[in-house]
């Protein structure tokens, strides 16, 4: 719990995940116990704009559950996250 960026609902003990960054990845723990905890609110909204974030940096988020591992589409992400897709053409 080092970044200001992230509010008491990461702490460890509650959140059941731990995060932090590697180079360009971004890296989540979460508790093998708790296996869906990083697809529930306020953790999903979130992760999928940190995925959003770093995107625009090259970087990426990724979950590790145990053995399995899942990377954060960007495009999860709610209106907070910019929107970096390219527009759709007008319609002639």
């Amino acid at each position: 719990m080092k970044s200001n960026e992230l509010g008491p609902e990461w702490d460890p003990t509650i959140a059941h995940m731990m995060i932090y960054e590697q180079g360009p990845q971004t890296t989540v723990l979460a508790d093998p116990d708790f296996p869906d905890v990083w697809r529930q609110a306020p953790y999903a909204d979130a992760l999928a704009n940190m995925a959003a974030n770093a995107e625009m940096s090259g970087g990426y988020v990724i979950v590790f559950v145990g053995d399995d591992v899942f990377k954060i589409d960007p495009a999860a992400a709610g209106p907070a996250a910019p929107d970096h897709r390219a527009p759709e053409p007008a319609a002639a």
